[in-house]
């Protein structure tokens, strides 16, 4: 003000000219108590009641979008829940990026291993015993059997009325559960003593599988199952969540060691040199280089084949050659499951992303539509003194309300379409140790792409009254009495609203009166 006066104004005019620059009191008081954050809790609260206001009144629009929204990210989250708890997920043990597999496949079973392609993910008994011995790189290093799904066997409890069932039972080596790091949830596990010729035949009964068929009677450790018509003793349960060392249909209900195969299942081929039927899975140590390993362990299998009547002779020889085994994280265990349904599983996720974007392009037309429809409303609120960042807060908040509501319809539809996916996909299964609980991330990413894409269109009408014309603003009825409004306001008002229509009007003339004396 002083520079005003310096200048030449007086000093009433200066202080008028002040005023007219930095605004009214009011608003000067209004924006220092938000700069403060006093008012920012109380003006978001009517925005939020604002926009509940607003949504009721168009009960088609907002119905509309949240089905949009509900749908969208629905579908989403329930694909992705399933990729992630099926392809990316870890096997439920101690410490699963510890884990080595030797191999990088999946072949299964006994006769069934092309042995002249040189790539080997099954090994002998015989074998295994080898690598065991000469690889003290891994702390522990289990074998199971490959295609025990395919073999089931004949289990009933002895001393009850219960009828013999056919269930899954997968033969282990005796440290299996201890190269997983885990403790038995009641009993004990197998051991070393477990899997030798001669020792009492024993076993452990999966979790699941005690819950389900025995209600977790703590009698059942200890007690007799015939096997195979044989006596087996269940010296333990296995942990709660374990399902063993790959996701299947039918998971396996009892662990049995390797060395009561031939006695229970009856199979010659266990202690056959050429005969190729154990996965081997190892608990490696710490600071150990993949490459100097992968090339111990390939040499140790050439060694170990060397004797084999396939590999003696001249074409054995050039298959020799070919011989090798690749290591690979074992962390996931053995993914039959997840190279199986990989590729149907990513079909489902482009086109799970596929409904997403459509839902946005829909939820963004929808939210152009309502603010052109909107236009004389945000006009009439900027002419009256809004400022466009107050609306623009109120309009986000309107969308932020309506992405919320459509996010928590979500996920309703999440959790019923990833349960009925998985019923389709696996018929008649009584136990899979696939979890459809809600993957957090990929909501919060459909929830936040949505919220982004009605925040970017539905903040439009804020950036209209820039082209408006006053005339735009409703009928010549509702006109005229906006202007007798503005006509009828104390001063400030009066200076702000024709500088206004000047503006919004851009070429059509506008007649302004003259400024009436400042009331300050």
């Amino acid at each position: 003000m002083e520079k005003l006066i310096r200048s030449g104004l007086t000093r009433q005019d200066a202080l008028r000219q002040t005023r007219l620059e930095f605004g009214a009191v009011d608003h000067v008081k209004e924006d220092c108590r938000e700069s403060n954050g006093i008012t920012f809790l109380e003006t978001t609260v009517r925005d939020i009641r604002y926009a509940l206001r607003q949504l009721s009144r168009t009960p088609a629009f907002t119905i509309t979008v949240l089905l949009t929204l509900a749908l969208g990210i629905g579908a989403n989250a329930a694909i992705f829940t399933l990729m992630n708890a099926v392809l990316l997920k870890k096997l439920p043990v101690a410490d699963p990026g510890s884990l080595v597999r030797l191999g990088d496949n999946n072949d299964c079973c006994v006769g069934s291993v092309n042995r002249q392609n040189g790539d080997f993910a099954m090994f002998s008994t015989g074998t295994y015993e080898q690598l065991k011995k000469n690889l003290p790189e891994f702390e522990e290093l289990a074998a199971m059997q490959a295609g025990f799904w395919g073999r089931p066997v004949i289990a009933r409890r002895d001393g009850t009325q219960g009828a013999a069932r056919s269930v899954a039972a997968e033969f282990v080596s005796g440290n299996y559960f201890r190269t997983f790091g885990l403790q038995p949830r009641a009993g004990r596990l197998l051991m070393d003593a477990d899997d030798t010729q001669g020792a009492p035949m024993t076993a452990v009964m999966d979790y699941e599988a005690w819950q389900r068929n025995y209600a977790g009677d703590a009698s059942v450790v200890g007690s007799t199952f015939w096997i195979n018509t044989k006596p087996v003793t269940v010296v333990g349960i296995a942990p709660e969540g374990f399902y063993g060392d790959r996701m299947s249909v039918t998971p396996a209900e009892f662990y049995l060691p390797i060395e009561e195969m031939p006695v229970l299942a009856n199979s010659p081929y266990v202690h056959d040199p050429e005969q190729d039927w154990l996965y081997i899975i190892g608990h490696i140590q710490p600071g150990v280089a993949f490459g100097p390993l992968q090339e111990k362990v390939t040499a140790l299998l050439r060694q170990a084949l060397a004797t084999d009547e396939e590999f003696s002779s001249e074409q054995g020889k050039t298959w020799m050659k070919k011989v090798h085994v690749v290591l690979t994280p074992g962390g996931a265990g053995v993914q039959a499951m997840q190279e199986w349904y990989g590729s149907k599983l990513h079909l489902l996720m482009w086109i799970a992303s596929l409904v997403l974007l459509i839902a946005c392009a829909n939820i963004a037309n929808l939210l152009l539509v309502r603010g052109m429809a909107r236009r004389a409303e945000i006009s009439m609120r900027a002419a009256l003194g809004a400022m466009r960042g107050r609306i623009i807060r109120q309009l986000l908040t309107e969308n932020i309300v309506l992405a919320g509501m459509g996010g928590i319809a979500g996920l309703g539809v999440a959790y019923a379409g990833a349960r009925m996916l998985l019923m389709l996909a696996f018929l008649g299964a009584e136990s899979i140790p696939i979890h459809t609980g809600l993957l957090l991330s990929v909501l919060e990413f459909a929830c936040g792409l949505s919220l982004l894409t009605g925040d970017l269109f539905g903040v439009t009408p804020a950036w209209q009254p820039r082209r408006l014309r006053l005339t735009q603003c409703g009928t010549a009825r509702e006109r005229r009495r906006w202007e007798l409004l503005f006509c009828n306001v104390d001063g400030w008002w009066f200076r702000l609203d024709f500088r206004w229509c000047s503006w919004a009007a851009g070429s059509t003339p506008v007649i302004h009166p003259p400024l009436p004396r400042s009331p300050w």
